[in-house]
C-alpha cells in the first residue's frame, strides 16, 4: 500500500516477581496499522451545524453555509493523524430523505457527491493527497442497528430499488473523488450483498463494515457470529468482489473486541489475511446501550437526553481499546460515534513513541498495571525510571488498561 502506516506495539518483557525490569520493543519494529477518523456529525454540530433530528449529519450538506464546517472537521482529523477519512453522507439515504424532500431521488446523488468533494477539498487544503485516503460512506439502507427494519425495507421496496440506491450513491462518491467505498454499520449480509451487487464493477475497492454487535432480528447482540460473516466475505472475494477489508463498527468496544476474537478463535482471521482482506475496527464511545438494547429508534434516541460519552472511554480509555483491537488483528483502527480528533491524536501519539513518553503523561498507569496484575508491592527500583515507564506503557496499552477499574483517568 502507498499510504502511510503506523506501527503496532509489542510487549517488551514479563514481570519477574514484583519487579518490572523491562525495556519496551520500539513500536517501529512491530506490526502496522492505518488510522481512521472518528465521529463527524457531532463534531460538525459542535462547530455550528444545527442539531436536526430528521436529517442528522446531512444538515451540513443541504445548507451551503455549513459546507466550510464539514471541510474543517475533516481537516481536524487529518491534522490529528488520520490517514483514512470518511465522507459525511451517512444520513443521505432514502428512509430519511424522502421524509423531508419531495425531490429526494435527485438530492441523494447530488448531496452524496458533494460530501465526497468536501472531503477532497479538506485533503487538498492539508496538502495530504499522497498520505490520506478518502472512503465513501455507503450507509444502512433504512436505519442503523435495526436488522428487522432493514429486512422489512428490502422486502417492501424490492431488491432492485435498494440496488438502485447503492449504485447511485456509489457512482456519486466515485465522481466526487473517493479512493474506496465503505459500506458501514451494515445490519445484515443481505445489505452487504446488495451493496456488492450494485458496486462491484465500479473499479474501486470496497470495505465492508458490519454493525459490531451483529444483532439478530430480535435485536440481540451476537458478535460471536463474526466468523459467519467472514466466510461470506471470503466467498464474495473469491467470486471477484473487490473487497479490501472486513470491519466492525458503531457498537460498544466490548462487542467489537468479541467479534475480532471470534475471528481469531475460528481461524478465519488468517484466512482473511491470506485472501488479502484487512480487518477494521472503530467503536462507539457514546453511552447509549440502553437505547440500543430497547430497539434503536430515532425518536427514542432524541428523547433520551443529551448524548454523553462513556466515562471509561474518555481520552486514554478509548485509546487503550484501540490497542486491544490492534492486538486482536485490526489493521485499520479509528473511532465511531462520540469519538473525537483529540482521541485520534492521542492514538497516533501512542503509536509513534515507544510508550515511554505516553506513559509519562499518565502517571497512574503503573498503579493501574499493578492493580490489574494483582501486585501489592510498588514498582521495583531495580529498573531505571526510563525502563519502568517504557515497560508499564507497553503492557498498559497492549492488554491491561481495559481490565483496570481506573483506566478512564489513568
Amino acid at each position: 500500500t502507498p499510504w502511510p502506516l503506523y506501527r503496532r506495539g509489542s510487549r517488551g518483557g514479563q514481570s519477574q516477581g514484583m519487579h518490572f525490569a523491562m525495556a519496551a520493543k520500539p513500536i517501529s519494529s512491530a506490526r502496522q496499522v492505518s488510522i481512521m477518523d472518528g465521529a463527524m456529525g457531532r463534531l460538525c454540530m459542535f462547530k455550528g451545524v444545527p442539531e436536526d433530528n430528521q436529517l442528522w449529519s446531512a444538515r451540513g450538506l443541504v445548507e451551503e453555509q455549513y459546507h466550510p464546517i464539514i471541510v474543517e472537521a475533516h481537516m481536524e482529523y487529518i491534522r490529528a493523524g488520520s490517514t483514512m477519512i470518511t465522507t459525511n453522507n451517512y444520513a443521505v439515504q432514502p428512509n430519511y430523505y424522502r421524509r423531508v424532500f419531495q425531490d429526494w431521488e435527485a438530492r441523494i446523488p447530488a448531496d452524496t457527491e458533494l460530501a465526497a468533494r468536501l472531503a477532497v477539498e479538506a485533503r487538498h487544503r492539508c496538502s495530504a493527497e499522497d498520505s490520506v485516503r478518502i472512503l465513501g460512506s455507503l450507509p444502512p439502507i433504512c436505519e442503523s442497528h435495526r436488522p428487522d427494519l432493514a429486512a422489512q425495507f428490502i422486502r417492501e421496496e424490492g431488491e432492485a430499488r435498494c440496488r438502485w440506491f447503492y449504485r447511485t450513491a456509489a457512482q456519486a462518491l466515485v465522481r466526487g473523488g473517493v479512493d474506496a467505498l465503505l459500506a458501514e454499520t451494515m445490519n445484515s449480509w443481505d445489505e452487504v450483498r446488495l451493496v456488492l451487487e450494485a458496486t462491484t464493477d465500479l473499479g474501486v475497492p470496497i470495505l465492508i463494515s458490519m454493525e459490531g454487535a451483529l444483532r439478530s432480528l430480535e435485536l440481540k447482540a451476537q458478535p460471536h457470529l463474526a466468523p459467519q460473516i467472514a466466510e461470506q466475505v471470503l466467498a464474495a472475494k473469491a467470486m471477484g468482489a473487490p473487497i479490501e477489508a472486513l470491519g466492525f463498527n458503531c457498537a460498544p468496544p466490548e462487542d467489537i473486541l468479541a467479534a475480532l476474537q471470534a475471528l481469531e478463535t475460528s481461524g478465519l482471521r488468517l484466512s482473511l489475511k491470506l485472501a488479502g482482506i484487512q480487518i477494521a475496527a472503530y467503536a462507539n464511545c457514546n453511552d447509549r446501550k440502553a437505547v440500543h438494547n430497547a430497539g434503536f429508534d430515532l425518536q427514542k434516541f432524541a428523547e433520551a437526553g443529551p448524548i454523553k460519552m462513556r466515562e471509561d472511554l474518555k481520552g486514554s480509555g478509548y485509546v487503550a481499546w484501540c490497542h486491544r483491537f490492534m492486538h486482536a488483528g485490526a489493521d485499520y483502527c479509528g473511532g465511531c460515534c462520540g469519538s473525537t480528533p483529540a482521541q485520534i491524536k492521542e492514538f497516533q501519539d501512542s503509536l509513534l513513541d515507544s510508550g515511554e513518553e505516553w506513559a509519562s503523561r499518565h502517571p497512574r498507569c503503573a498503579d493501574a498495571l499493578r492493580k490489574a496484575l494483582g501486585h501489592e508491592a510498588s514498582v521495583s527500583t531495580a529498573a531505571s525510571d526510563r525502563e519502568v515507564r517504557s515497560g508499564v506503557a507497553t503492557l498498559f496499552l497492549e492488554s491491561v488498561a481495559p481490565k483496570a477499574n481506573d483506566v478512564a483517568d489513568a
